[in-house]
């Protein structure tokens, strides 16, 4: 998980910023990066129904998944999947992030930033889920 900080987003769009800290780590394998549906399972979760929108969001953490897809966290029991339009490995090592917004919402279209060295990073979201909770199966 992580925290918030401010960034400026130009445009149309108010920047919301986030601290988040924490340690991020990516899914991988010896042989190579294990696929999303593994990711989810590690973590506990299975992919949702596909959002245009999270209305009234907050962010309160996140986590790296891999260079297309972020965790993101809205509060207790409230978690998406950001999936990108193109790849943003620079957040593999960012340890804050901020979103741009367009009237309080959260959607499609808007960007995660972060810095990378100093530099901006500006990662396009093309696509948001919703996390479902997998089940633990019961013990012996």
């Amino acid at each position: 998980m992580r925290t918030s900080f401010p960034i400026r987003a130009g445009r149309a769009a108010a920047a919301v910023l986030l601290v988040l800290s924490s340690a991020c780590t990516s899914m991988e394998k010896a042989d190579g990066p294990v696929d999303l549906a593994q990711a989810l399972q590690q973590r506990g979760y299975r992919l949702g129904e596909t959002l245009r929108s999270l209305p009234s969001f907050a962010l309160s953490g996140w986590s790296y998944i891999d260079e297309h897809h972020i965790q993101i966290d809205d509060g207790p029991g409230r978690v998406y999947l950001v999936k990108f339009t193109s790849p943003c490995p620079e957040l593999a090592w960012a340890d804050r992030i901020g979103y741009t917004t367009t009237a309080g919402t959260f959607s499609r279209m808007e960007r995660i930033l972060a810095r990378d060295a100093g530099r901006p990073v500006s990662c396009p979201v093309g696509e948001l889920y919703t996390l479902e909770r997998m089940e633990k199966a019961p013990g012996p």
